[in-house]
């Protein structure tokens, strides 16, 4: 009777939901760095178009819809690996720490980047994308304007926490819903019993 119980109710430690969080996250932070240095030279090595839809631009969308299925994908592997039953708050767990740690790995993958591999590499992305908002046809005062706003969000980029701080909420929040859509899909449903 025990076993029963326990199978309807099933009490998970903390450490329990640590492997699918952290392989998932781990992978998703990779695709994620990979993809925004992929984009980002892309960036770097076109010519100034002045068009909006830039490298620059379409990478902030492509990689928060990739790195957006993170959570859904943790449950899956949570499901699969520890229990097929996962409550919705259970779920929003996972999606949400699987999101803190995309955000965390893939801020230090980058700031490695930067010190080891190409420290350049901000400096030239801005100077890209600046290029690019002078090739605009728009009233020199908006493209000014423009070039300012960038400069200052690229400079405040610049601090790790600031990104941490701004990312894990955001990326958080993403991958605890799109972990609730995986707990409706591949959770077992709980059978009442009157």
């Amino acid at each position: 009777m025990d076993e029963l119980t326990e199978k309807k109710n099933p009490i998970y430690s903390f450490s329990d939901y640590w492997p699918s969080i952290g392989i998932v996250g781990a992978i998703f932070s990779l695709i994620t760095f990979v993809g925004g240095l992929f984009f980002g030279y892309q960036q770097i090595n076109s010519e100034p178009t002045g068009s909006f839809l830039s490298p620059f631009m379409i990478s902030s969308g492509v990689i928060c819809l990739i790195s957006s299925i993170a959570g859904l994908i943790a449950v899956w592997h949570f499901t699969k690996e520890v229990s097929p039953v996962l409550k919705l708050g259970q779920g929003a767990v996972i999606g949400f720490l699987t999101g803190a740690v995309i955000v965390v790995v893939s801020v230090l993958l980058s700031e490695l980047w930067v010190l080891l591999v190409d420290p350049e590499y901000n400096e030239k992305m801005m100077e890209s994308v600046i290029a690019n908002f002078e090739a605009m046809d728009m009233p020199q005062s908006t493209k000014d304007d423009m070039i300012d706003a960038m400069a200052e969000s690229m400079e405040s980029q610049q601090s790790i926490l600031r990104q941490i701080f701004i990312g894990i909420p955001i990326t958080g929040l993403i991958n605890l819903i799109s972990a609730l859509i995986g707990v409706a899909i591949f959770a077992e449903k709980e059978q009442k019993d009157f």
